[in-house]
């Protein structure tokens, strides 16, 4: 039986980029691409079509609503007189097409930090009202996914506007939200036999996606562990090359540089990695962690206890990215487990 409140469609694969040109004609569709051996999120352009066969892009849409380089301001003038340089208010609508649950997951989790009761990222708030979230359901996850983990799976719906399922011959299109259903009025209704196959393939990945990384207790256990060997052990192989952070779709570190050239300038928000050596480094010539396994604490005690007491949800949400990315096997399952264990 079709839940009323959703909208449920259904399109043949062939017909997917006839879909996409229509969206495109008052959007900006952002989604999978191939580009070079990497599956990225990209903007699609006119007859280009997703990619769609892949188990989960090297990088999250994150930066579509925290870029790794944004002007926060452009100004020119010496120094005691800037003038600020008016920015353009107006944007095209955008549609993430093609998202996976984890991902929405990590947007969720990066809307508690910049959009919250005592402190709203205007850049970020911006970005956010204008995009719809189409999500695609993981029909076969990854050995390093542990997304089940944190309470969602393969087929979560929480924080969609849309739903994609892939059904072998075509796609069941959820709506949720009423742009999402307004977006994908024009395509046929599904059949009561698609609804159920998608239901099945729902069942399937679940059990596929089954883990047991010991979350619920982690954020009470790390409490006590500050002084802790452990990290001096789970960071014996650790080069502090960042790789971690800069996948990883939850991390929000952003350093703040003024560029100028003559009288024109720019102040530039860019991301940056607690793993960094001169992350923490004060003006004074102070370094309050100074070592590697200060920074590997830093890291795991951010996402899995901190965050959690700030907002309520552990900053991680099992995509996978650090252990499949990491050069030297690091695999944060593990130390999960030995945190768990110690």
């Amino acid at each position: 039986m079709k839940d009323s409140s959703k909208s449920i469609k259904y399109i043949e694969k062939e017909k997917l980029g006839a879909f996409i040109a229509e969206l495109q004609k008052e959007y900006v569709v952002i989604a999978p691409k191939k580009v070079k051996e990497f599956v990225l999120f990209e903007i699609i352009r006119e007859n280009e079509k997703p990619v769609l066969d892949f188990r989960n892009s090297r990088q999250s849409p994150k930066e579509f609503f925290f870029p790794q380089t944004e002007n926060i301001v452009e100004y020119e003038g010496i120094i005691d007189k800037r003038v600020p340089l008016t920015r353009d208010t107006e944007m095209q609508k955008r549609i993430i097409f093609g998202i996976r649950p984890c991902d929405i997951r990590s947007i969720l989790i990066l809307d508690k930090l910049f959009i919250n009761e005592d402190y709203v990222d205007s850049y970020y708030k911006r970005l956010r009202d204008n995009t719809l979230l189409f999500a695609y359901g993981c029909n076969e996850p990854r050995t390093t996914c542990f997304c089940s983990s944190f309470g969602i799976g393969p087929f979560e719906e929480k924080g969609t506007d849309g739903f994609l399922t892939d059904l072998g011959d075509g796609y069941l299109v959820e709506g949720f939200s009423e742009e999402a259903k307004k977006a994908i009025a024009n395509l046929p209704d599904a059949a009561k036999e698609t609804i159920e196959k998608k239901e099945k393939c729902k069942k399937l990945s679940n059990e596929r996606a089954a883990s047991s990384v010991p979350i619920d207790t982690i954020p009470e256990k790390l409490r006590t562990m500050f002084e802790h060997p452990l990290w001096e052990d789970i960071t014996e192989r650790c080069l502090g090359c960042g790789v971690c952070t800069y996948l990883c779709p939850t991390c929000h570190c952003f350093d703040i540089q003024d560029e100028m050239i003559d009288e024109k300038g720019r102040r530039v928000k860019n991301w940056d990695s607690c793993m960094f050596p001169i992350f923490t480094l004060h003006g004074s010539g102070h370094q309050p962690r100074e070592l590697r396994y200060q920074r590997m604490r830093q890291r795991i005690m951010h996402k899995f206890n901190y965050y959690d007491d700030n907002f309520g949800i552990i900053a991680c949400s099992g995509c996978g990215r650090c252990v499949t990315e990491c050069p030297v096997n690091i695999d944060v399952r593990e130390i999960l487990n030995k945190i768990k264990k110690s």
